[in-house]
C-alpha cells in the first residue's frame, strides 16, 4: 500500500508539473506575467486532492471491478464515485479559494459545480479507466501465479507418485535376494539385511528431497551393488569412479538406483558368464554427465530402454528440469549397453577450475 501511495503521488506530481507549464504558456500568450512559482502553486493545489481520491478509486475498482458479473451495478458505482469527485472538487475550490485564488470574485456554488464538471468529468473517467486496467492486469498476474503454483504442486505430486512406484520395485528384488541367500550363507544374508536397512533409512531421509548431492545417491547405489555382488558372487563385478569434485553436485533423488537395477536384473543376472557394471561421472559445459555401462548377457538378452525404471527417471528429469536434462541409451555395441544421464549444473556446484578441465574432470 505504501508503494501504491508513492506511485500515485508521483504520478500527480508529474501531472502537476505539466499543468504548471501549460499555465505559464497560456498566461504568457495572453500577455500576463505568470511566474513559475505561482503556476506551481496553482497546479499542485489542483492536483493534490487527486492523490487521496485516486487511492480511494483504486480501492473501489479493486472491490467492484467492471466485468460480465454485475456489470451495470459496478459501472453505476464507478460513475457515482466520479460524481462524488466532481462535487468534492467544487467544494474544495470554494474552501481553498482564499489560498489559491481560483476566482477573483467567488461565484455561486452552482457555477462552481458546472466548472468542476468541465474540469474533472473526463479526468475522473480517465482515472477510473486507467485504474481498471491496472487492476485487470493485477488479477491476470495473480491468476498466472496461482496457475504456476498449481502446476508446481501437480509436478510434485507426480514426482512423489513416481518415487512411490520405484520403492516397492527395489524392495521386492532386495528381499527376494535375502530369502535366497538365507539358505546358504547366514552371515552374508546378515550383511545384506544391514545394507537393506541402510538403504531404507536413506530412502526415508530423502523422502522429502527432490534433489540431493551425488555422493548420497552413490552411497545408496553402492549398498545396492554390494547386495547384488553377494548374491551373484563371481558372476558380477562393479567399478564406480567419480572424482571428489563431482560429489556435491545435486542430482534427482533415487534416480541412479533404478538404472543400475535394470543393468543387474536384465543383463548381468541373466548371463551365464561373469558380467560387469561401471559407473562414471564428469562435467562438460553446463551439465553433469553420468554414465552407466554394463556387459550384455552372452545369449543376447538385452535391457529394454522402455522399462519402468527408465520411464520413471525420464519423467522425473522432465518434471525437475524440463528440456535441460535428458536420459540417453546407446545400443550400438553388441557386448555393451550404456545409459547416459545429463543433468544441468547449478551455478556454484562445481568450481570453475573443474569445469575448465572438460569431460575428464570428474572421471
Amino acid at each position: 500500500m505504501a508503494l501504491l501511495v508513492v506511485a500515485i503521488a508521483a504520478w500527480w506530481l508529474l501531472y502537476g508539473l505539466m499543468l504548471a507549464g501549460q499555465l505559464v504558456d497560456m498566461r504568457s500568450a495572453d500577455g500576463e506575467v505568470f511566474t513559475w512559482r505561482r503556476a506551481l502553486l496553482h497546479a499542485t493545489g489542483s492536483t493534490a486532492p487527486w492523490v487521496p481520491m485516486t487511492l480511494l478509486a483504486y480501492l473501489v475498482v479493486s472491490r467492484f471491478p467492471v466485468g460480465r458479473a454485475h456489470f451495470w451495478r459496478h459501472t453505476a458505482i464507478h460513475l457515482a464515485l466520479v460524481a462524488g469527485f466532481i462535487v468534492f472538487k467544487a467544494v474544495y475550490a470554494l474552501a481553498t479559494n482564499p489560498v489559491f485564488g481560483w476566482y477573483p470574485v467567488l461565484p455561486p456554488l452552482g457555477e462552481v459545480l458546472v466548472t468542476s464538471i468541465g474540469n474533472n468529468l473526463i479526468l475522473g473517467i480517465t482515472v477510473m479507466a486507467m485504474l481498471h486496467g491496472i487492476v485487470y492486469f493485477e488479477h491476470v498476474e495473480q491468476r498466472e501465479q496461482q496457475l504456476d503454483a498449481l502446476e508446481k504442486n501437480l509436478a510434485m505430486a507426480r514426482l512423489e507418485a513416481v518415487k512411490a512406484r520405484l520403492n516397492p520395485h527395489f524392495l521386492f528384488n532386495a528381499l527376494n535376494s535375502v530369502a535366497e541367500l538365507m539358505q546358504v550363507d547366514v552371515e552374508q544374508a546378515d550383511r545384506m539385511l544391514i545394507a537393506i536397512c541402510d538403504m531404507l533409512r536413506d530412502g526415508l531421509r530423502a523422502d522429502q528431497l527432490q534433489e540431493r548431492p551425488l555422493r548420497d545417491e552413490l552411497r545408496h547405489v553402492t549398498n545396492y551393488l554390494m547386495i547384488e555382488r553377494i548374491r551373484l558372487g563371481r558372476r558380477m563385478s562393479s567399478d564406480v569412479r567419480v572424482d571428489e569434485a563431482c560429489m556435491d553436485i545435486p542430482v534427482p533423488t533415487l534416480s541412479l538406483q533404478p538404472l543400475v537395477e535394470n543393468a543387474v536384473v536384465h543383463a548381468i543376472a541373466r548371463s551365464r558368464v561373469p558380467g560387469w557394471l561401471a559407473i562414471r561421472a564428469w562435467t562438460q559445459g553446463q551439465h553433469l554427465h553420468l554414465s552407466i555401462e554394463n556387459s550384455r548377457a552372452a545369449e543376447g538378452a538385452r535391457r529394454d530402454g522402455n522399462g519402468m525404471g527408465q520411464r520413471s527417471v525420464r519423467e522425473r528429469l522432465h518434471l525437475l528440469y524440463a528440456d535441460r536434462a535428458r536420459l540417453e541409451t546407446f545400443d550400438a555395441e553388441p557386448d555393451i549397453y550404456r545409459v547416459r544421464l545429463q543433468v544441468p549444473l547449478p551455478d556454484t556446484a562445481v568450481p570453475p577450475a573443474a569445469l575448465a578441465q572438460g569431460p575428464g574432470a570428474c572421471r
